[in-house]
């Protein structure tokens, strides 16, 4: 599963989250695909999901979004 396709599942879109998060879609988009994300951002995505309404954690995404740590 990609990062795109979990936010749709959690009823997020990556325009919600990058907005949230202060960063381009571009940039949020290539995490998992051109480069891995540290673990202060997966946090940060991790908080702006919650903030938005989509409880998550770094383990939700990590279990769910392996391409983030490959």
């Amino acid at each position: 599963m990609t990062l795109n396709e979990y936010l749709k599942s959690r009823g997020l879109t990556i325009r919600l989250v990058s907005q949230q998060m202060g960063v381009s879609r571009q940039a949020l988009c290539k995490y998992g695909i051109d480069s891995v994300p540290s673990a202060r951002t997966l946090g940060n995505i991790a908080s702006a999901m919650t903030a938005l309404g989509a409880e998550t954690t770094v383990a939700d995404l990590v279990s769910n979004v392996p391409t983030l740590c490959e």
